[in-house]
């Protein structure tokens, strides 16, 4: 997860009015090529002067390898100068909407997909098939998932998948077993948590709760719902919702979740400061990606499971592959073919791999992968094992979260937290829920 940073709370991101402020910003492409003759021209520009913007929400063992592999890059390719700016999840998006805002905007943005219909609709970001010194034969099984109304707004930097995060260290020390993650329920996740918490004595509780929109798409998805059809209407009713709401607030209150006041703090804290990376937790929900970044905050060993299900069937949990993250152009840049060669040293370039390795997900291109397994550690070999021990079941691939829903996280985290604290029961904070996403759809309409 995700993200990560703080990457588990879809901040404070200023998209008051988001439709207007991008497009009083002017971001048209006219910085950026097209055409064929335009791909040409931008091929052969990739190396030529030029400082080039470079923003990301990161982690530690992010920003470590990056700046590595950029002064790599800058050092061979010394005309090309970039400027760093990894930032908090919780703060990355305020700053670029600002940015772009203020035709400021980077040259090179990681993007998520939560944000890919946000920005690419609205024209902020560079149509990447225009740019000739991006590389993507290799790459096209990924890249419909970030594209929009035929153009590709985002390349993603790899895939991962949504998981159940143990501490198999705090279960050795409250004696409880690993539960057998293909066959497990909600009830079974339930009373494990609390076995958890009593175990510990007091020291560790059973599990955290992030209740975010990628946790709920899960529940929808083992009911027959989903956040949002392909033609990006509602998904979902408000029944479901409260269900979800309703398992909420019984994990709350029988002690195997977080108090409401820790819950609060942990979806705004930054990834070395969740309740989970500090040990005060033993399960918690995350990106397959982010194993490595938790254990080497919390020094104890982790494991992945599947998220529980309704049915007790691992092919009916509703998990899927998400790309990890994407790597865009500013439709404002004025050097795309130097941003987009970049990017593709990121995407195919085998130096650059063995330093991500698996960090920003499990790498499309072939023959990447191929270099990167072997070097993986073990922590980071738990990521890509549980991404190949799922595929035979995932069923499904979500639909892009349409323009205008790039806060839903946020919203359901409120309304969970509304139910938590006792001010909605879980039908209340269902229906509200359910007229705010429609009233952020009818918005961006």
């Amino acid at each position: 997860m995700s993200q990560q940073i703080s990457r588990r709370q879809f901040g404070t991101l200023a998209l008051t009015g988001i439709g207007t402020t991008l497009l009083l910003a002017g971001c048209g492409t006219s910085a950026t090529p097209s055409g064929d003759a335009a791909k040409t021209a931008s091929a052969g520009d990739a190396f030529k002067k030029a400082t080039l913007d470079f923003a990301f929400w990161s982690n530690p063992v992010r920003s470590a390898y990056t700046n590595t592999i950029i002064k790599n890059y800058t050092k061979a390719h010394p005309a090309i100068s970039v400027v760093q700016a990894p930032g908090e999840w919780a703060t990355y998006w305020t700053k670029l909407s600002t940015q772009v805002a203020g035709q400021t905007e980077p040259d090179i943005i990681q993007m998520d997909q939560a944000y890919i219909a946000e920005y690419g609709a609205r024209g902020a970001l560079a149509d990447l098939k225009t740019v000739g010194s991006i590389d993507t034969a290799a790459l096209k099984s990924t890249l419909a998932e970030g594209m929009l109304d035929g153009k590709l707004y985002g390349i993603p930097t790899g895939n991962n998948a949504y998981a159940v995060i143990a501490n198999k260290t705090l279960f050795e020390k409250a004696g409880v077993d690993l539960p057998d993650d293909k066959t497990w329920t909600w009830d079974d996740y339930l009373d494990v948590c609390n076995r958890l918490a009593k175990g510990s004595h007091g020291e560790f509780g059973g599990t955290s709760w992030f209740a975010a929109d990628m946790d709920l798409q899960i529940w929808l998805h083992q009911h027959g719902q989903q956040l949002y059809t392909d033609k990006g209407k509602l998904g979902f009713d408000a029944a479901t919702v409260a269900s979800w709401f309703a398992f909420a607030k019984k994990l709350f209150g029988s002690g195997a979740g977080p108090t409401p006041d820790a819950f609060t703090n942990d979806i705004t804290a930054a990834l070395q400061q969740t309740l989970f990376a500090t040990n005060k937790v033993a399960l918690y929900w995350t990106w397959s990606n982010g194993i490595t970044a938790y254990e080497q905050a919390n020094g104890s060993e982790c494991v992945f499971l599947r998220p529980p299900s309704l049915a007790g069937s691992a092919s009916k949990n509703g998990v899927y592959y998400k790309p990890t993250m994407y790597w865009s152009i500013g439709s404002q840049s004025k050097h795309p073919a130097q941003a987009g060669a970049l990017i593709n040293h990121f995407l195919n370039d085998t130096a650059a791999a063995r330093l991500q390795l698996a960090e920003r997900g499990v790498p499309a291109n072939p023959k990447v992968l191929d270099v990167v397994k072997p070097l993986l550690s073990a922590t980071d070999r738990k990521g890509v094992d549980y991404m190949q021990a799922i595929k035979p079941e995932i069923k499904w691939v979500p639909p892009v979260p349409p323009k205008g829903t790039s806060t839903v996280a946020q919203v359901a985290q409120r309304h969970t937290t509304d139910v938590v604290f006792g001010r909605a029961t879980p039908a209340q904070a269902a229906a509200a829920f359910k007229t705010e996403v429609q009233n952020l759809l009818s918005a961006a309409a």
